[in-house]
């Protein structure tokens, strides 16, 4: 977490999908470093397959593109008070028909349909400013991108869905809200900031912070919007950018 901010999430149980990662990692830890019995998903058989550390987290190992599994995993949890909807990805050909399916599939149909497996769980919550849902998505919320047609659209129907829940939800105690990451570096951008710097310099002149995004910078926005400081706060997405959508291209 970022020094001098500190949250209190202590007996909080939280689930972060895609959390053995980047920007699930770090908002993962941050829960567990403020208290929070935390549950990570991730697509290898074991925390043992990673090759960083995941101790005193709860690993599951999941297929978000499988209705079953998501459902199962609901089931698994004893309580939830906070579900991070952070696992996701563009794929391979979003041109093409299968790929394009199957970025919806991974980026927003797993969010609705977990969300909804854990609905029961989050109604019985009693953590201090209600229980909260939180979709992760990106700059492709606000802007087209011709290489992800599937996962720009999934990133915005996030944020639609968030709205959604939010409307819906919020008489059960539920919050739900988006944050819209822009360029952070994790282990899917590497490749970018490695063999495509140009790309990346391109990016600062429309921010008004000259850097990259950390995935630290995601987390705490994330444990602010699940917070009590944030009980008045629902069907929002926030922007994590150092102001890039804020600017004219």
């Amino acid at each position: 977490m970022k020094t001098g901010v500190t949250f209190n999430y202590s007996g909080a149980h939280v689930l972060v999908t895609g959390g053995s990662n980047g920007i699930g990692l770090a908002t993962a830890k941050a829960f567990q470093q403020a208290g929070a019995k935390v549950v990570i998903t991730g697509r290898k058989a074991s925390a043992t397959d990673y090759e960083h550390d995941l101790s005193g987290l709860d690993y599951r190992a999941l297929d978000v593109s499988s209705h079953t599994a998501l459902s199962d995993l609901a089931e698994s949890l004893d309580a939830l008070d906070i579900l991070i909807n952070n696992a996701g990805g563009a794929q391979a050909d979003e041109w093409g028909s299968e790929g394009f399916d199957a970025s919806l599939n991974i980026n927003l149909a797993s969010a609705f349909h977990l969300s909804s497996a854990c609905k029961p769980l989050l109604e019985n919550s009693q953590i201090d400013g209600g229980a909260s849902v939180i979709g992760i998505a990106s700059m492709t919320t606000y802007f087209g991108y011709e290489w992800t047609p599937g996962y720009g659209a999934a990133k915005a129907g996030l944020s639609q869905l968030m709205k959604t829940l939010g409307i819906s939800w919020g008489p059960a105690g539920i919050r739900a809200n988006a944050v819209a990451a822009g360029f952070t570096r994790t282990n899917l951008t590497a490749p970018v900031f490695e063999h495509m710097p140009e790309m990346v310099e391109a990016m600062y002149p429309r921010q008004g912070l000259k850097r990259a995004g950390t995935p630290e910078d995601i987390a705490a926005a994330v444990l602010f919007l699940t917070s009590p400081a944030a009980s008045w706060i629902t069907g929002q997405t926030l922007a994590v950018d150092g102001g890039y959508s804020t600017a004219m291209a």
